[in-house]
């Protein structure tokens, strides 16, 4: 009896061994299939085989932060490229202007020093170069035109400044607590302390801008009056005087040099449209006739 049951323990501990086999067996294809599906999974794939093209995409934003300057207060290396040319842009002005002070009477040294100005964007300084310049080589046409289009682009940068003090002088009582109290003859009493320097201020800027808008328009019409003269035949000048007395607002100037450019050519491709400007301009300058006086009934 004791070996039927040792060969019972023995078969049942062989049967739990075929048991255990085939359940670990049945669980080995379950794992499988678990990768397989992950396998066919994008990130997964990626996170698993492709691990070195993460660490590149962080070295590539990584290094462009800091080339650029993204998402940082500080200076990047784009901004020190940038000032690396303005630094080149000051030393061309710098070594110009030494080439006037060594010789004033160098017209094309003034000429490079209104150029390296303009490239810097001081339209003023530029102008003061070119101006000299046009003193030392008064017939150089292509030196005139250039002065005239500095001086449109100082008017043009006049107005805008004008422009921009309108708006604060507009907007700066409507942010004032004072400016809807109450009035006495016109005049509030309660006057807000911080807004009034600040409207006086944009006032001074307004004024002073508009003058000196005017008379960078006065300069731009002289500036091709003299190119005129420079060239009497040649129409295109004409047309330069035209647009510079309409910018600056003389309706004489401008009828003046559209009749010019007629006599010189009257054939040319703009004539047709300058002869309808010059009739709705005499149109508009001509003054109202007065209506006669009525002489009264004697009674």
């Amino acid at each position: 009896m004791a070996r039927i049951n040792k060969q019972r323990a023995a078969g049942s501990r062989a049967n739990a061994g075929g048991v255990n086999s085939s359940a670990a067996k049945s669980s080995a294809p379950k794992k499988k299939n678990v990768n397989s599906i992950e396998d066919t999974m994008f990130f997964p794939r990626l996170r698993r085989h492709s691990k070195w093209m993460f660490l590149l995409l962080a070295l590539f934003f990584g290094f462009g932060f800091v080339l650029f300057g993204v998402g940082a207060s500080g200076t990047g290396l784009g901004d020190l490229f940038r000032n690396h040319q303005g630094g080149s842009g000051g030393n061309s002005v710098n070594s110009a202007r030494k080439a006037t002070e060594k010789n004033p009477k160098d017209a094309k040294a003034w000429q490079n020093l209104a150029t390296a100005y303009e490239t810097n964007g001081d339209i003023d300084l530029a102008i003061g170069a070119q101006d000299q310049y046009t003193l030392l080589a008064p017939k150089d046409i292509d030196g005139l035109s250039q002065l005239a289009g500095l001086y449109r682009a100082q008017a043009q940068k006049q107005a805008a400044i004008a422009q921009d003090a309108q708006i604060k002088i507009a907007y700066s009582g409507t942010i004032s607590p004072a400016g809807d109290g109450l009035l006495v003859k016109g005049r509030p009493i309660f006057t807000d302390p911080l807004a009034a320097p600040l409207t006086s201020g944009a006032a001074a800027t307004y004024q002073q801008a508009l003058q000196t808008e005017q008379q960078a328009l006065q300069n731009q019409l002289s500036t091709y009056q003299r190119v005129a003269k420079q060239s009497p035949k040649d129409p295109n000048a004409q047309l330069s005087i035209a647009n510079a007395a309409r910018d600056l607002g003389s309706t004489p100037a401008q009828i003046a040099a559209y009749r010019r450019f007629l006599v010189l050519a009257p054939d040319d491709a703009n004539a047709s449209l300058v002869r309808q400007q010059l009739k709705v301009l005499t149109k508009s300058t001509k003054p109202a006739l007065k209506p006669k006086p009525t002489k009264a009934k004697s009674g």
